[in-house]
């Protein structure tokens, strides 16, 4: 049973020689990507190649390992890689282990740079500013409310969402930043309708999303801090932004809508 059990040990050391070479030769290789991002001021971050990446090794592993384990070894090792194309920085809701702190682990991992702030604005200015590569801000909470200030926020700036991250939970952040992602096929939307004369058109839009249920969902309704007549309708939408553009849906409201923003589009989340 001892040298049964050292022999498995062995062949452990063996195969975890061979693995620390490989993630070396890969990181080498994250290198040279990191480089020519640099030189053509590429975005390091792409949600949507990490989406295919993970989606790709759970469909090719034949187990014993499960999904869920896999998408956590490979988010630490594209954290080291993100990490060593350039010294990204990623904003959240500070202290040190706050929840927004726990999200932004689960989606960026650990070898990148956080910084810690104490408010959702403050977040929004430290990316728009450049001094942080993107930032992690509440979208929803567990009993399903909407954060207003981060609403708020997505609807007077100029960021983009570029991906979310999700829980079994319900509770939903989000990563705001400068890029915009292209379409990979299982995407999702969020847009704004800043709508005017309130009674009426308000009234169609609701209808009209409604309609287009489940595509479009209606997640909240918040005054516009542009125009006190007029207030913001935020939708999700299944499909890419390149998509919905042309959409029948979009199309009806431009005549009803002083503005239609669109906030991101970017993979769905997987669980």
């Amino acid at each position: 049973m001892i040298n049964e059990l050292s022999s498995l040990r062995q062949k452990i050391d063996a195969l975890d020689t061979e693995l620390l070479r490989l993630l070396n030769e890969r990181a080498e290789y994250a290198k040279e990507i990191g480089a020519i991002k640099n030189r053509q001021s590429l975005p390091i971050y792409s949600p949507d190649r990490e989406m295919k990446l993970l989606s790709s090794l759970v469909n090719r592993s034949q187990g014993p390992l499960r999904p869920e384990a896999i998408r956590a070894i490979y988010r630490e090792i594209m954290s080291a890689s993100i990490a060593l194309e350039k010294d990204i920085a990623i904003a959240c809701m500070g202290p040190m282990g706050s929840p927004s702190h726990h999200h932004s682990l689960q989606k960026f991992g650990s070898s990148v740079r956080y910084s810690f702030h104490a408010t959702i604005p403050e977040i929004f200015d430290i990316v728009t500013s450049k001094h942080a590569d993107c930032g992690v801000v509440p979208l929803q909470d567990s009993a399903q409310r909407f954060n207003e200030k981060s609403l708020d926020a997505l609807a007077e700036t100029n960021l983009l969402i570029c991906n979310e991250i999700s829980s079994g939970i319900d509770e939903r952040h989000i990563v705001i930043g400068h890029q915009s992602n292209a379409p990979i096929g299982m995407d999702r939307t969020l847009f704004m309708l800043r709508i005017v004369n309130q009674s009426e058109n308000l009234s169609l839009a609701l209808h009209l999303i409604e309609k287009e249920a489940p595509t479009f969902i209606h997640l909240a309704t918040r005054p516009s801090l542009k125009n006190t007549e007029a207030v913001c309708v935020f939708v999700q939408a299944d499909g890419h932004k390149s998509e919905l553009h042309n959409s029948v849906f979009f199309n009806s409201f431009a005549a009803h809508c002083q503005e239609i923003k669109i906030l991101g589009s970017y993979p769905k989340p997987q669980f």
